[in-house]
């Protein structure tokens, strides 16, 4: 069994892009620092990432490490349920409402991706949004600060810069900028 235990930060070569196991996980598995799992060609694998803070994501394309050699995660298609919405104001009432709930989503512009809950799609639908089921890859908005899960907050001065944010990430800093020169 293939032990990885750290997140590696440097860039691989060519031939240690090439050497290395491609590991596809679901996003519930990519939340997990502990797990044990199989590549698609069949070989064990124990992710232990002991040094990993609590609500580290494994997004796609992260490279993990072990003495013994390397994998590339990739974001497994997993099923997903689709919100779309006859225009834009309707989609973003949809977002808001989820947002409000906490729920991890992968925005886009025309659709937001959502891990299929029927309690959630039944209010989505009542929002007059549309919600179709899918498989894809499911990569949700990351916390608005590194480091961050869930919605704690760091201190502002350490907000990071608008333009390598996520879309999640600008809106927030956004908000939190308007609150601070707010009357």
């Amino acid at each position: 069994m293939l032990r990885l235990d750290r997140i590696r930060t440097e860039p691989l070569t060519p031939a240690e892009a090439a050497g290395a196991l491609r590991l596809c996980l679901t996003y519930d598995e990519r939340v997990k620092t502990r797990l044990a799992t199989m590549t698609p060609a069949g070989q064990a694998v124990a992710i232990v990432l002991a040094d990993a803070r609590r609500g580290t994501v494994l997004r796609h394309g992260t490279v993990l490490a072990g003495a013994l050699g390397l994998a590339i995660v990739e974001a497994a298609a997993q099923p997903v349920a689709r919100v779309t919405a006859n225009s834009p104001l309707a989609l973003l009432r949809a977002v808001y409402h989820l947002a409000n709930r906490h729920v991890p989503a992968q925005l886009a512009a025309d659709q937001v991706l959502i891990e299929r809950d029927p309690v959630l799609e039944s209010m989505l639908r009542g929002l007059g949004a549309q919600v179709e089921h899918v498989e894809a890859p499911f990569e949700p908005e990351g916390g608005a600060y590194p480091g961050e899960h869930a919605h704690g907050h760091r201190a502002h001065g350490d907000e990071i810069d608008a333009v390598s944010a996520t879309l999640g990430e600008q809106l927030s800093i956004a908000a939190h900028a308007r609150g601070r020169s707010a009357p």
